[in-house]
């Protein structure tokens, strides 16, 4: 099988949104105001070249941030918005309509909707495993902030890829 070959089975991609999906545009870590965001289209055009037979994009994303620092509703906005382009994007790039979607987590608690938890993953929990991929940033190498993101595919029982690896494969 290639190196990329197993992806052809997933039908279901959980994906991290900052960093991930998105990056600043002020170059800062963390967003200067809501619209401080460029989405990455190299994810965009990888996510279409791996995985032919995609379903369902789930946006993942802790925003423990967003009580503190920016309006929730602005935030709604902005992640409709990314949902909106994604959507339109996949379908225009493969043919096929894939529903994108997004799940976040407005609170730095300790509860079961903030990654490591899978709180956010629970609602595919029928769907059989091997169909269900995670991607994100908070893989715990050297340099990064957390391990969160794969912490959380693996107490779900799924795969898991660094987004950095993922772009190389």
């Amino acid at each position: 099988m290639t190196e990329k070959g197993y992806l052809i089975k997933k039908k279901v991609l959980f994906i991290d949104l900052d960093d991930t999906i998105i990056t600043t545009i002020s170059g800062n870590t963390f967003p200067t105001d809501v619209t401080d965001f460029k989405i990455r289209k190299e994810v965009l055009d990888k996510i279409v070249d791996a995985f032919p037979t995609l379903y369902y994009v789930e946006i993942v994303s802790n925003q423990g941030g967003i009580p503190q620092f920016v309006d929730e509703q602005d935030f709604i906005g902005k992640i409709k918005a990314i949902e909106s382009f994604m959507q339109k994007y996949l379908r225009n790039h493969t043919g096929r309509n894939i529903f994108v979607n997004s799940m976040y987590c407005p609170s730095n608690a300790e509860i079961d909707m903030r990654k490591p938890n899978t709180g956010m993953l629970e609602s595919y929990s029928s769907w059989e495993k091997r169909e269900l991929i995670m991607i994100g940033d908070a893989s715990g190498k050297e340099g990064d902030f957390s391990d969160s993101d794969k912490q959380c595919a693996e107490n779900f029982g799924i795969e898991y890829i660094d987004i950095e690896d993922f772009l190389k494969m």
